[in-house]
């Protein structure tokens, strides 16, 4: 007989822990929960101290998301991503996860995620698995967008992602700035956008995408974080997140 997964829950939702607990109760033969985090912070403490073979994560959770999570652990288990939103599934196949659900998460849908787990169970079938994840990240791929449609009064206008030097949010609102300097408000998340740019796009800090086509100058700064000029018509100058020096880091390199 197979030895179980030793998994844990991870969300910040009580009843959406209840729900899956509830739904994995028919798999006590493949999965053994050992417990259930409430935020990133005990995700994280969790994890290295219990080392789990798999993890149910949440994305948008209190203290830190579930990719900070990922980013942050030493022990790596499988993951499959449980989350109320479709915008990050392309960020999420280029982590560890095999499945990505959606909440409510469906019975049916478990069951082929679990299915999903024997992959791994030999060696000989590792190529199955890449290449089950490399077709799940194409067919993902293919949403990427060319140009973004922007509502103005009774019209819709379409800017080119090569005239848009870079993408800032406050509050609740996402702007686009032009090459030119033109700035158009969109409903769309930053989150959202991050999963349909194409690689031109980083984001170097919460609230900011910028395209590495008009990065001018990369200088450091304060706290391990950087100063990127673009070479826009207002010569923009934005700093770095503290969380994203990899991001800057890559940039700078041949």
């Amino acid at each position: 007989m197979n030895t179980p997964y030793k998994t844990l829950i991870i969300d910040d939702e009580a009843l959406a822990r209840e729900r899956l607990k509830k739904l994995l109760s028919p798999f006590a033969n493949q999965i053994d929960l050992l417990g259930e985090a409430r935020n990133g912070n005990q995700a994280i403490e969790m994890i290295e101290n219990l080392k789990p073979d798999l993890i149910f994560l949440d994305i948008q959770m209190p203290g830190k998301s579930g990719f900070e999570v990922l980013q942050e652990i030493k022990h790596q288990p499988i993951v499959i991503f449980c989350t109320a939103h479709d915008d990050y599934a392309l960020q999420a196949f280029e982590t560890s996860s095999i499945d990505y659900l959606l909440k409510p998460v469906k019975e049916d849908r478990l069951e082929k995620s679990i299915e999903k787990l024997h992959l791994f169970k030999t060696d000989t079938k590792q190529i199955e698995l890449e290449n089950f994840l490399s077709k799940q990240l194409k067919q993902i791929a293919k949403k990427e967008i060319s140009s973004i449609p922007v509502k103005i009064a009774d019209r819709v206008i379409f800017v080119a992602l090569n005239e848009i030097s870079h993408f800032t949010a406050e509050d609740k609102y996402v702007s686009i700035h032009t090459s030119s300097g033109k700035e158009y408000v969109i409903d769309h998340s930053l989150n959202y956008l991050e999963g349909k740019l194409n690689e031109n796009f980083v984001r170097i800090q919460r609230s900011c995408i910028v395209n590495i086509s008009y990065i001018k100058e990369i200088k450091r700064y304060m706290g391990g974080r950087y100063v990127l000029k673009l070479k826009n018509c207002t010569a923009s100058k934005i700093i770095s997140g503290r969380n994203y020096q990899e991001q800057i880091k890559n940039l700078m390199m041949f």
